[in-house]
């Protein structure tokens, strides 16, 4: 990738999911957290919640929701380079069910350092500011991709 701070403040897409009850159940499974907040309304009202929360690493289920991969190809990145380099959450509240998150996301920062085996690495880091239905935000999630050096000849470019 040949790209830098041109890039920061792009626009790379907007999506919209429904917070359901069958999604935030699966998702506590598939996570094996075993708290009954997440699987019965009754649970979650004396935990103090207005309804079954959403676990706090559920706004990845986005990525389900999204066309296409526009966010790597939109940013000139080699998928095959790609690796996931950190995730962050803050959350203004927790999301629960019946809420309807629309995130956009948007290239906050880009900066390219050498490889350790040569090369050059570039670093995205990706921001997403997820609102409910009523425009409220809910959770501004940063993740960091990392693109690594290409392979050329057996060697590094």
């Amino acid at each position: 990738m040949e790209h830098g701070n041109e890039l920061v403040g792009k626009v790379l897409g907007t999506v919209t999911f429904p917070i359901e009850a069958g999604k935030v159940r699966e998702f506590a499974k598939s996570i094996q957290d075993p708290n009954p907040v997440y699987r019965d309304s009754a649970a979650a009202a004396k935990a103090g919640f207005s309804a079954i929360p959403a676990p706090p690493t559920y706004t990845v289920v986005a990525a389900h929701f999204q066309e296409g991969d526009g966010t790597f190809s939109s940013l000139g990145l080699d998928l095959a380079r790609v690796l996931h380099g950190e995730q962050q959450w803050t959350f203004h509240r927790t999301p629960v069910v019946g809420d309807v998150l629309t995130g956009e996301t948007k290239v906050v920062s880009v900066e390219q350092k050498p490889g350790g085996r040569g090369g050059v690495m570039t670093f995205v880091k990706l921001g997403t500011e997820y609102r409910d239905q009523n425009g409220q935000p809910v959770v501004t999630e940063e993740s960091t991709v990392i693109e690594t050096a290409a392979v050329v000849g057996g060697g590094e470019k």
